[in-house]
This record gives structure tokens, C-alpha cells and sequence, in this order.
């Protein structure tokens, strides 16, 4: 396989500001950093074309469309479940191929990088945000996807779901050909 330059990654960014029209000032600030996160997925895959995107080494089953898709996919899921809004149709029927339930077959084409992050922007800033905007309350215990949580603690999970996956991505990419290069801002302390 021919080796591509890397990409030099848009930097990590730290001084996230909270979102606006959330009623829990906590909750506002974890929604802006999981923005953050996805940000740099989209970084991550915004260059790449298709046959990187659905590139699936050996027996894996995963590729960085799959696992975009998943992330969508998952964060959409949850919360749904947390907030009890209900999924747009719309939304629902492109969120169905990042489900777990296909993990044991081979992906399905992603569409383009742009398709993806697009998609993804719209379950974050259609769906995301206006679900957890009205909930004042992020501690209180509550039952969900089988199991008692509590919206601070599934929101914490998403944040470290997007990091996750963001790295097996950066993995997928380098064994494509493609190297991502990692940057930060300054961290301020």
C-alpha cells in the first residue's frame, strides 16, 4: 500500500465554552466538550476518501465510517434514553448503521467524510443539545437502556466514547496509510 503524507491534526483544544439555553450550567459545559471531542473525529476523517473510510484491515469488522457512524449512533441512543425524546425518523433510519447489533458483519459503505460529519453535526446540534438543554437535574438516578443512571454519568460515558473510539480511527487511518499527527493548544495551568 502507498504511503500518504500525514495530516497535522487541528489542535486540541481546551477551553471549551459552555453551550447556551441549558438549563443545568454543568451539563451546558460536558454538551460543548463532547463537541469537542467529535471535533476532532471530524479532524480525523474530514480528508479522507471513501476506500479509507470503509477500509476494514483483516477480521476486524470495523472502519472509520462504521465507527463514526457508531458514535452518532451512540450518542443519539443514550440520549434518547435519558431525556425520553424520541429519535427524529429521519435520523433514526442513517443512525440504524452504527447499531451494535451489525457489528458481527462486515460494514457497509459510509458515504464521504463530509457526509458523515455533516450527519453527525445534525444528531449533536439537532437532536443533542435541544434533548439535554431542559434537563435541570444531572444527578438524579433514573432507569434507562435496562439499567439505573443518572444523565451527568451517561454523558460522561459519551465523552469518553467519541476519546475511545477517536483513537481506534487514528489506528484504522495509520493502517490505511494515511498518519495523523496529534497537536495541542497551549495548556493553560
Amino acid at each position: 500500500m502507498e504511503k500518504k503524507p500525514p495530516k497535522t491534526g487541528r489542535p486540541r483544544r481546551y477551553g471549551q465554552p459552555p453551550l447556551s439555553g441549558f438549563a443545568n450550567p454543568e451539563l451546558s459545559a460536558m454538551a460543548a466538550w463532547l463537541r469537542e471531542l467529535a471535533e476532532r473525529v471530524y479532524d480525523q476523517i474530514a480528508d479522507l476518501p471513501r476506500e479509507a473510510l470503509d477500509f476494514s484491515p483483516e477480521d476486524t469488522k470495523l472502519s472509520i465510517g462504521r465507527l463514526t457512524a457508531h458514535l452518532a449512533w451512540a450518542e443519539a441512543t443514550w440520549v434518547s434514553r435519558i431525556t425520553r425524546e424520541p429519535i427524529p425518523e429521519e435520523l433514526q433510519r442513517t443512525l440504524d448503521i452504527g447499531a451494535l447489533t451489525d457489528f458481527d458483519k462486515p460494514p457497509v459503505p459510509s458515504g464521504t467524510g463530509a457526509e458523515l460529519i455533516a450527519f453527525c453535526r445534525r444528531v449533536q446540534e439537532g437532536f443533542t443539545a435541544s434533548a439535554l438543554s431542559g434537563v435541570a437535574d444531572i444527578g438524579a438516578a433514573l432507569e434507562a437502556g435496562g439499567r439505573t443512571v443518572n444523565v451527568r454519568g451517561v454523558v460522561t460515558q459519551l465523552q469518553w466514547h467519541w476519546t475511545y473510539h477517536s483513537g481506534q480511527i487514528g489506528l484504522l487511518r495509520l493502517l490505511w496509510g494515511s498518519d495523523y499527527q496529534w497537536t495541542n493548544e497551549a495548556i493553560l495551568g
